[in-house]
């Protein structure tokens, strides 16, 4: 009832061993890795084609905040301001300020009186030292939404409201 008498395992062997289980363990987190990124693509925030609600009304906000800055440019200098309107390239500037760009996907509509001043191809908006100004209309437009911005000439304040 002896044991059988052990042989020493050949170092060749083992080594074969060792070298099956690296290949296993390198399949193993290649294949870990390849979920993660099929996981981390499928949860991916994708970008959308469509200008939303609140991007639509951040435009319109920021577009009333220039007419409101060149009115109270007028009224702080006691002078004539001008805030100039390119719908062609959607551009806003208040004399003297940096413009300001419409993000593309945002249509854009401008409509003033004929006592606005026309600035290279449109009219400007035009605020007086008291405060009035000679009035237009934009239209911001994306995804079959719009805003309308009202400037009243006799005001010179700026409304705005979904159309």
């Amino acid at each position: 009832m002896g044991a059988a008498p052990m042989c020493p395992a050949s170092p060749k062997g083992n080594g074969n061993r060792k070298r099956a289980q690296r290949g296993v363990v390198l399949l193993d987190v290649v294949a870990a890795l390849a979920i993660v990124a099929l996981a981390a693509f499928v949860l991916m925030p994708r970008p959308r084609s469509s200008i939303g609600a609140a991007e639509l009304t951040a435009e319109a906000v920021r577009v009333s905040g220039e007419f409101r800055k060149g009115r109270a440019k007028a009224l702080t200098t006691g002078s004539v301001a001008d805030v100039s309107v390119d719908p062609g390239n959607k551009r806003i500037q208040v004399d003297g300020a940096n413009p300001i760009s419409i993000r593309d996907g945002v249509a854009m509509n401008w409509v003033t009186s004929d006592r606005c001043p026309i600035r290279g191809r449109t009219r400007a908006l035009r605020f007086l030292a008291d405060g009035r100004s000679c009035g237009g209309v934009m239209t911001l437009s994306a995804s079959g939404r719009e805003i309308e911005l009202r400037v009243d000439w006799l005001t010179g304040r700026v409304e705005m409201s979904p159309k």
